[in-house]
């Protein structure tokens, strides 16, 4: 995810800055009024009850907003916020925010963190060949009645098992859904980075919390922008709104 987020520093905390701009700002519509720049204070305590069985990392209790999306995946309207950390800006986060149609009301709040970018011929399974062309390696992926992505469980490189969220009663294969996100890495939409989601999926996991069991989200996409495919595997948890400040919000 950092080549998504390589802006400075200085150059993402324009909102706070006594320099006016008249270009005109896209990221206006955001939930809460916030902006790229914007500050989001996080609990540490979802992850501390989490334990040590989540593969979630805690961002830190300051993160900065250094680019954003808006996406419809699954019949689902989400606004991602990319972060970075204040006190560590190699540690990096998505804010994932379901909305409404007009993205006022934020009906839930997940943070995630990436645990695995791999390679589109990166399989889990010994007997799938090394050497194979794209087309068969997104097939692998995504294919219809047999890619991965569709499948009722999904395992991870370290031999984690997630269960399909979408549809987990049905043992037959999904179509992973599909979507592409323009990725704004400025206010302005001057700085952009386009991604074609070719097919994702939302799995979770029960983990054992200090205070009782708490669902874990794995969300896995089969991605290609400029730079090519890759698989991007993404791991996170729901916060709640008391668990989040922001005191950048209007």
């Amino acid at each position: 995810m950092r080549m998504y987020l390589s802006m400075k520093f200085d150059e993402v905390k324009e909102r706070f800055s006594g320099d006016k701009d008249e270009r005109e700002r896209i990221d206006t519509n955001l939930p809460f009024n916030l902006r790229v720049g914007s500050r989001v204070q996080i609990s540490e305590a979802p992850f501390l009850l989490a334990g040590e069985e989540t593969h979630v990392k805690y961002p830190g209790p300051e993160v900065l907003i250094n680019a954003f999306s808006n996406v419809d995946l699954a019949g689902l309207k989400t606004v991602r916020l990319y972060v970075e950390s204040r006190d560590d800006p190699d540690e990096s986060a998505m804010l994932m925010l379901l909305v409404d149609g007009k993205n006022i009301s934020v009906n839930e709040f997940y943070v995630f963190h990436e645990q695995y970018e791999i390679p589109l011929y990166h399989v889990a399974v010994s007997d799938v060949p090394e050497h194979e062309d794209e087309v068969n390696a997104v097939n692998f992926w995504i294919g219809k009645d047999e890619g991965i992505l569709g499948m009722q469980l999904f395992h991870t490189p370290d031999d984690l098992t997630y269960s399909r969220l979408w549809e987990h009663d049905s043992d037959t294969w999904l179509a992973p859904a599909k979507c592409t996100e323009t990725i704004n890495l400025d206010a302005y939409g001057t700085d952009t980075t386009r991604v074609e989601h070719l097919g994702t999926m939302l799995y979770a996991r029960t983990v054992e919390g200090l205070t009782g069991e708490i669902d874990e989200y794995l969300f896995t996409t089969v991605e290609r922008d400029d730079d090519g495919f890759r698989v991007r595997i993404w791991v996170g948890l729901p916060l709640a709104q008391a668990d989040i400040e922001l005191p950048d919000a209007i």
